[in-house]
């Protein structure tokens, strides 16, 4: 992989290819479907899709819970999966999510 064959997407990026409404959305589009039929390699972060997705969940779902991160709901389901129900945290929001969470010190 070279500089030339590669294109990294931050999560401006992201957020302007899923959002129709935002200005750049169509070069945006066009730039990263270009790179994409030219074989290039789409490279990323694990910590920009976390910021995507937060972001994308701030604004599209969970409106009326605005505090809970992309990361708190990746422990929500893990935490569900493993049948645990105690956290040791202060976000409330861990509560509020309706799962039986107990909050704990």
């Amino acid at each position: 992989m070279t500089s030339t064959t590669a294109l990294f997407v931050d999560t401006w990026g992201w957020l302007t290819l899923r959002d129709r409404r935002e200005k750049h959305h169509v070069r945006a589009k066009k730039t990263f479907e270009d790179f994409v039929a030219g074989g290039a390699a789409i490279v990323t972060t694990d910590f920009v899709l976390d910021e995507t997705l937060t972001l994308l969940f701030r604004r599209l779902r969970f409106k009326d819970k605005p505090e809970i991160s992309f990361t708190d709901l990746c422990s929500m389901v893990v935490m569900r999966e493993l049948k645990i129900r105690k956290i040791l945290t202060e976000d409330k929001h861990f509560e509020h999510v309706g799962f039986g969470f107990e909050l704990l010190p």
